[in-house]
């Protein structure tokens, strides 16, 4: 069976400029079979955990040795390193910064090394865009066959971040946002397990958020009327909260880091 040869890209570049498009000319160059998907552009900027919330949720989806470049860079131009690690059957090009903090949670790591021994030496590399001078080209190498034990040594040690843990107290779960979609869904560090834990069955539950009802656990948006706020598991098993129809970071005046509560009764 032929190789796979998809490559993603993941960035805050939005879609606006040359910068999405030159990547994706670069990684061509180098593997013209190449098929390029995007995961997404709209990254807020420099936001780390947001970039690590939708790689984590986006990556397991992939089919194998699908090559996923990640350009969330606050510290591009500095000496932060360029990792490249296999992540169960998936190769992901990445800073070391930790974005890759959730996706280890999903899928095993396997191998990582740091990104030093360049198949080809670049005719230029920008100090500010090493999406297109580093990354493209290594993950067009990559998809051609490349052997990512060639690039370089492994790192002793590589960031990761911690998401803050929720607080069980009884019944009560204290929790709070973690991302904000372009829906303005609110998705919270409360994981449906966790909810199942200390609620059984969840027949009687209580939500607010930032102090505001959050109205009933449901099975679907379209389960509350619209313009009403609801509590759904979203699609990683994470407790959300949504208003049908209408956007639950205005609702409840909301972003990263606004607290949640969960009363079981």
């Amino acid at each position: 069976m032929a190789r796979t040869q998809i490559a993603t890209l993941l960035t805050d570049f939005g879609t606006e400029g040359p910068f999405v498009g030159a990547m994706k000319g670069v990684i061509l160059q180098t593997c013209p079979r190449a098929q390029i998907i995007d995961i997404g552009h709209d990254i807020p900027p420099q936001d780390l955990l947001a970039g690590a919330m939708v790689l984590a949720r986006a990556v397991p989806h992939f089919p194998p040795d699908t090559v996923h470049v990640v350009v969330v860079d606050p510290e591009v131009g500095t000496d932060r390193a360029i990792l490249v690690g296999r992540y169960g059957d998936q190769i992901v090009l990445f800073p070391d910064n930790g974005v890759v903090s959730l996706l280890e949670r999903v899928l095993p790591l396997q191998e990582i090394r740091i990104c030093r021994n360049l198949p080809q030496s670049p005719q230029f590399i920008s100090n500010t865009f090493h999406g297109r001078d580093v990354m493209a080209p290594l993950a067009g190498h990559i998809l051609n066959g490349l052997n990512i034990s060639a690039l370089g040594p492994r790192p002793a040690t590589y960031k990761l971040f911690e998401l803050p843990s929720p607080t069980v107290e009884g019944s009560r779960i204290t929790g709070q946002v973690i991302y904000v979609d372009r829906f303005g869904n609110l998705t919270t560090n409360i994981s449906g397990e966790l909810a199942r834990q200390v609620g059984g069955r969840l027949v009687n539950v209580t939500t607010t958020c930032n102090s505001k009802d959050a109205g009933p656990l449901v099975n679907a948006y379209a389960f509350v009327d619209p313009d009403k706020p609801l509590v759904v598991f979203n699609s990683s098993d994470m407790i959300e909260l949504a208003v049908n129809q209408g956007r639950a970071d205005e609702f409840f005046k909301a972003e990263a880091g606004t607290p949640v509560l969960m009363v079981m009764e």
